[in-house]
């Protein structure tokens, strides 16, 4: 006898959930049995010749717009987010590291860089459909099945700060603007050609990940920042940043290494290089460098003349802090004074920086990295921790403005009352 239509109804759409678990595992089944042949098929043409299939692009590219606005909910900007130097600090790693793919005001994309899948975008374009937080997730965290790669070090986020104010602004850019911020039009026929000399495996320590050793090497790579790793003049990239004479470009964007000695200035470039001292902007560059070249721009920049970074005119109230600290320091809040370090003899500066007429910015970042526990570096800096732990905001900006306003000869600041 033939089964009515009603009787067939609860075959094909059982009334109970548990009735649906035995056609449900039956069906995953199913799928992950085809999509493993289709893998181990090869039949996937992930070819980077052939484009997305109409509309996945879209459905990708939407997804990742909504996870970096998902992800950045909550991240607040630095309160100079907006300030000239750090939108040069940004531009000119921009210029080096990120201008390859997504180019500039007033040029085009490399043909290269378009035959990628997915394209990279053209942040002059674009870069306004996001915003300043977003940018900045987008590049500290890098995304995932793309060629937009994650911040070579995860610990210095005024780094990425810099490098998001400065695309955020982008878009209203045009080549004149761009050019001047990252330092293409600075003259650098006066800084003298280092020779490549003899180059050495430097082994580095990648900030994210762990290399398969099968598959990568961390050894000294054959480009480095740019084109500077095969170019004999690797200065002029340097000068792009700290100047022909050490002293940072007006603005305060860099530190001013003309203060340093030979000696610390060859430790802090291998200590890029090794990854022992973490920094997104100076590891590319370093690890490129032969000992030749560390030797020679450490050579160069020790002798050039010792001058403030910028003038400063600071309040007055910060100034006394930042003098009293330098000077005493504090016992009640467990801060040591500055001074007892950095300026109390001259055989001193060979173990400390001379920070007189240092970039307040700078100073004021360094202390924070310190507070922290990340700064990294030289076995002498290893006070500063403790040093610093205990510094407010306030405290820090005081002692990078008080130490940036003195001139790098100027004596060891004497006892300071009240």
């Amino acid at each position: 006898m033939a089964r009515s239509s009603a009787s067939v109804v609860p075959l094909l759409f059982p009334p109970r959930f548990l009735q649906w678990t035995g056609p449900l595992a039956a069906v995953a089944a199913a799928a992950l049995l085809i999509a493993v042949a289709v893998i181990w098929s090869g039949a996937l043409n992930l070819a980077a010749s052939v484009p997305h299939p109409q509309g996945w692009a879209s459905i990708l590219h939407y997804t990742f717009k909504r996870s970096a606005a998902f992800h950045a909910a909550g991240l607040k900007p630095p309160a100079d987010i907006t300030s000239t130097a750090l939108i040069e600090k940004g531009a000119v790693y921009y210029d080096r590291a990120c201008a390859h793919c997504h180019s500039a005001p007033g040029r085009g994309q490399n043909p290269v860089a378009l035959a990628m899948r997915p394209q990279p975008q053209y942040l002059p374009y674009v870069a306004a459909d996001f915003t300043t937080p977003e940018l900045f997730w987008i590049v500290k965290h890098g995304i995932k099945y793309s060629a937009m790669p994650a911040w070579p070090v995860q610990n210095r986020d005024d780094e990425v700060w810099a490098l998001a104010a400065f695309v955020q602004r982008l878009p209203k850019m045009d080549g004149a603007t761009y050019r001047a911020l990252t330092g293409t039009d600075l003259d650098t026929q006066a800084i003298p050609p280092f020779p490549p000399g003899a180059a050495r495996p430097v082994r580095y320590q990648p900030g994210i990940v762990t290399p398969d050793a099968t598959e990568q090497r961390i050894e000294r790579p054959a480009l480095g920042f740019g084109a500077a790793g095969i170019d004999a003049n690797v200065g002029r990239d340097c000068v792009a940043c700290h100047g022909l004479d050490g002293g940072g470009r007006p603005g305060g964007a860099f530190p001013n290494i003309a203060l340093l000695t030979e000696g610390q200035i060859a430790k802090a470039l291998n200590d890029y290089a090794s990854g022992a001292r973490a920094s997104g902007f100076m590891q590319p560059v370093a690890v490129d460098l032969t000992p030749a070249q560390i030797a020679g721009l450490a050579h160069y920049y020790a002798r050039q003349p010792k001058h403030l970074a910028d003038a400063l005119a600071p309040p007055a109230d910060l100034l006394a802090l930042g003098a009293r600290i330098a000077s005493r320091g504090s016992g009640a809040e467990r801060i040591g004074a500055c001074a007892s370090c950095h300026e109390y003899t001259k055989a001193a500066q060979k173990a400390y920086p001379n920070i007189n007429g240092q970039n307040w910015r700078y100073l004021r970042d360094q202390l924070k990295l310190f507070r922290s526990g990340i700064r990294g570096g030289a076995s002498s800096i290893n006070q500063m921790y403790g040093a610093a732990r205990h510094l407010t905001d306030r405290e820090i900006d005081a002692v990078a403005l008080f130490y940036a306003s003195r001139p790098p000869g100027a004596p060891r600041p004497g006892p300071v009352t009240g």
